[in-house]
């Protein structure tokens, strides 16, 4: 369930009004005044009041056996959900389906309900410029600079470092963190659905959590996960200008340099290492301790350990061998 600090709840909706939303019919047929009052993602432990997202045969295995309140899948899927312990709607686009019931559900209270009265802190350095929400906790010995801001709910370690023009909302971040300037964490992360008249925004409904003992660099900016959070593990560093995408998972001890992309839902392992410029298509794997290359394009996992490079990004001594190549016949023209 999105996380109450951040995020706010309407009023219930039932299965009927869901269906009738999405122009589409309910099974069972008589579960239509169930009550739905909340999104959820097929791992929450609890799914019983939830609608959720099943539009893969992966989510689909996860789900199976499980109780659940609503699930909205495509027609293909719902022939498989004989047994289904919950409702099921088959529409033709889940992920747009699901944008639609979740926006009527929910709502980031930063962006709708902001609040304008400012916390009052013992223990903390904040510059007389700054902003930082009453609901925020803000740790001992912590600093926030000039012209910073810090949003409702936010939590915010002991000995964190938060330098001038920072924006920090729907976050939660661990002791002795550094952030540098411009720094902009936990605004609605990039995801949009086709729809009948026009892109349709998926609500973001996810947090940013950063460990203990991370390097944020100056003008790098962290989107908040959609409905998973998007987390950086311990002791990791993020140069300048870096962008990380909603969902992505940064494990411990990583260096990302700068100007690098990190796109939605990629998963970096511990120790891994990208260089400057470095590029990474959405839901790929970098395995741990891997290294990647300045300015390589990432199209595919990395197995844990090994070396790539180039455009598209291949292990480092294909790249280097056919670099090579490719320069002989250039001179022999």
């Amino acid at each position: 369930m999105p996380d109450e600090r951040f995020f706010g709840t309407y009023e219930t909706l039932s299965v009927a009004e869901i269906a009738a939303l999405l122009g589409a019919a309910a099974s069972p047929t008589n579960s239509a005044a169930y009550a739905i009052s909340r999104a959820a993602t097929v791992t929450d432990e609890d799914l019983s009041d939830a609608v959720i997202l099943c539009s893969s045969r992966d989510s689909l295995e996860k789900l199976s056996q499980r109780d659940f309140g609503l699930c909205l899948t495509t027609e293909k899927l719902r022939a498989e959900f004989d047994e289904a312990k919950g409702t099921v709607i088959a529409v033709s686009s889940p992920k747009l389906a699901f944008a639609m019931v979740t926006e009527k559900l929910h709502f980031s209270l930063e962006e709708k309900e902001p609040e304008t009265e400012h916390a009052k802190l013992n223990g903390a350095d904040i510059h007389s410029t700054a902003f930082v929400a009453a609901s925020a906790e803000i740790g001992n010995s912590a600093v926030i600079g000039a012209n910073s801001y810090i949003g409702r709910g936010v939590v915010v370690g002991d000995d964190v470092q938060i330098a001038d023009n920072v924006s920090v909302t729907h976050a939660i971040i661990g002791a002795r963190t550094s952030i540098f300037a411009g720094v902009r964490i936990g605004q609605a992360g990039f995801g949009f659905v086709p729809g009948p008249n026009g892109l349709v925004r998926v609500p973001q409904l996810g947090r940013v959590i950063i460990g203990e003992d991370v390097e944020i660099g100056a003008n790098t900016t962290i989107d908040r996960g959609a409905l998973s959070d998007t987390t950086i593990g311990n002791c990791s560093k993020i140069d300048n200008l870096v962008q990380i995408g909603h969902n992505v998972q940064i494990g411990a001890n990583c260096v990302i340099a700068a100007q690098s992309g990190v796109s939605g839902s990629c998963i970096i392992e511990d120790g891994a290492m990208l260089g400057g410029q470095v590029g990474l298509a959405d839901h790929l794997r970098v395995g741990e301790k891997a290294q990647i290359a300045a300015r390589a394009g990432l199209m595919r996992d990395v197995p844990a350990g090994e070396r790539w490079g180039g455009a598209p990004a291949r292990p480092i001594k294909d790249w280097l061998r056919e670099t090579a190549a490719l320069t002989k016949l250039a001179k022999k023209r």
